[in-house]
């Protein structure tokens, strides 16, 4: 009986610290930004410029954030686009963000954004790869911008690479004169390095007076509504905007007629003496509220474990008293 309640005891002991709740080890989650090769393909960016003599860029630690936030949202949703998750562009980001950009700020200012994606990729293989583009070489060959920044994010096995560059300094404020030639709006902006003319064509009003915009490229809220005559709140009010961004070849509704709203006269016939009618008033309404019954907290797995610990406790407390008792009896027997 003793060496049957030892053999009995080593298991019941394994069973009770296995029941005992541990400190889980929390597993990696699939998005993960390390930024690795930030430096490394500012490195290679630089190497470009020098062969091409130009000065190198400064890293920005502003700007490194910038393009570490934009390339963790974009492994988050697995897409490439210059747009964040409110509308915002590049520029945008990084005024908010406490970058002081520099030009006209109404075509992007001195600012601009490289994303790539994709799998086994390295720092020089991105450069390789933006060389190929006019617009993303012209990025990281500018002689204009003067700092740089760069985010890496990794998600299911795909990285995603963002460079901004830009220059800090003062805003330009374009001053807007504009010529309107039957069906098309010119806006030629003094002081305007990017984009010194917007040529925006005027769309005809349908049947019911409604005008439709189909935006162009170059244009900008503001440009539109100096075109039609209206403002930029109010087409944010009528499409429904949260911010002042729109892309090419978005359809916009500039104009809605207001529908007549006069009030009709209505004839009301007055019969004298005892009224026809008696005016009965609305009978209101008794609230009456129904309590939500508060749901029952489930059972958690350390609690369960914790319970079947006391119950496997207690068993071998009883054991432990019957062994001792079949031990006394024997020895009792044996006396």
């Amino acid at each position: 009986m003793k060496r049957f309640a030892y053999w009995m005891l080593i298991p019941l002991l394994s069973l009770i610290v296995g029941l005992f709740p541990s400190e889980q080890v929390i597993a990696r989650p699939a998005l993960f930004s390390p930024n690795l090769s930030a430096q490394e393909l500012i490195n290679e960016v630089n190497a470009l410029r020098s062969s091409n003599g130009l000065s190198p860029y400064k890293t920005n630690f502003i700007l490194m954030g910038v393009a570490q936030n934009h390339a963790d949202y974009l492994a988050s949703q697995g897409i490439v686009t210059h747009f964040g998750a409110d509308g915002s562009r590049p520029y945008q980001r990084a005024i908010a963000a406490g970058y002081s950009v520099a030009g006209d700020l109404s075509t992007g200012g001195s600012f601009a954004e490289n994303i790539h994606s994709g799998s086994n990729l390295t720092p020089a293989g991105v450069v390789t790869f933006w060389q190929g583009d006019t617009v993303n070489l012209a990025t990281m060959l500018s002689a204009e911008y003067q700092d740089v920044g760069v985010g890496e994010a990794v998600a299911n096995g795909v990285t995603y690479y963002v460079l901004v560059a830009g220059s800090e300094g003062n805003a330009l404020v374009p001053t807007a004169t504009a010529t309107l030639s039957s069906s098309v709006f010119v806006i030629s902006t003094a002081g305007a390095r990017a984009t010194p003319e917007i040529v925006v064509f005027l769309s005809t009003p349908l049947e019911n007076g409604e005008i439709f915009h189909i935006v162009k490229k170059n244009e900008a809220l503001w440009s539109i509504a100096l075109a039609y005559g209206t403002t930029v709140e109010q087409l944010k009010a009528l499409n429904g905007l949260v911010s002042d961004e729109i892309f090419e070849g978005q359809t916009l509704l500039v104009f809605r007629p207001i529908p007549d709203t006069a009030t009709p006269t209505i004839e009301v016939t007055a019969t004298l003496g005892i009224p026809t009618s008696t005016a009965t008033l609305p009978v209101t309404s008794t609230a009456t509220s129904t309590p939500t019954p508060v749901p029952t907290a489930p059972v958690s797995r350390q609690s369960s474990g914790l319970v079947v610990g006391i119950i496997v406790f207690g068993a071998l407390v009883a054991a432990g008293i019957g062994a001792w008792l079949g031990r006394k009896r024997n020895k009792a027997a044996v006396d």
